[in-house]
């Protein structure tokens, strides 16, 4: 179970995840996280959208460029970010020559405590997919399988790639994602988040 002071190490992105609230303590309805990123990092995801959740992001310390609509912005320490559902957003990532910590918190409806489980499950597992050299110049998944269970997942909380129209995602979901999971693979490994 992932709680509070679980931490997510990603070298791909040249961050560091560490959980400050989760499900127990928010009670199901999101998580705070505090995200270190070191200098010359880049973003943790591509820019995605969410069709239900609320993202607030404050940076804490250093500067940080983000997305927001397409558009690519700087924000300084005290600033905040809030991004609403539907609204394609890329994470802040380090502007700076030092490091940069910003909090993000998720507010999601309905309140659900197995979003937290397996959304963050599957941020250590990529995480812990690009320790293993298993994830490509995007720090997606190589493996076509394992990227299907991944997006699977991602799909079924309303969480979607914004390169790729939501109907694609949804299709790639239910056959890749579904062939994938009778063929072993997961979303979330064990391994990657004890």
């Amino acid at each position: 179970m992932i709680r509070a002071g679980f931490t997510v190490d990603n070298p791909f992105a040249k961050h560091s995840i560490v959980v400050l609230e989760s499900d127990a303590e928010i009670k199901g309805n999101g998580w705070l996280v505090e995200i270190r990123c070191q200098p010359k990092s880049r973003p943790d995801s591509g820019e995605h959208l969410h069709l239900t959740w609320t993202e607030t992001f404050e940076i804490i310390s250093g500067t940080a460029y983000y997305k927001l609509d397409g558009s690519q912005h700087t924000a300084q320490a005290g600033e905040r970010l809030i991004v609403l559902p539907h609204h394609t957003h890329v994470h802040p990532w380090n502007a700076g020559d030092t490091v940069m910590v910003y909090r993000l918190s998720n507010q999601f409806e309905p309140s659900d405590p197995q979003t937290l489980q397996d959304v963050l499950g599957v941020l250590a597992t990529v995480a812990g997919l690009a320790r293993d050299g298993k994830v490509d110049n995007k720090g997606r998944p190589k493996h076509p399988l394992q990227l299907g269970a991944t997006l699977k997942t991602l799909v079924k909380y309303g969480s979607y790639d914004a390169s790729i129209p939501i109907p694609v995602q949804d299709f790639i979901s239910a056959t890749l994602g579904s062939l994938a999971e009778a063929l072993g693979y997961k979303a979330v490994y064990p391994q990657y988040v004890n």
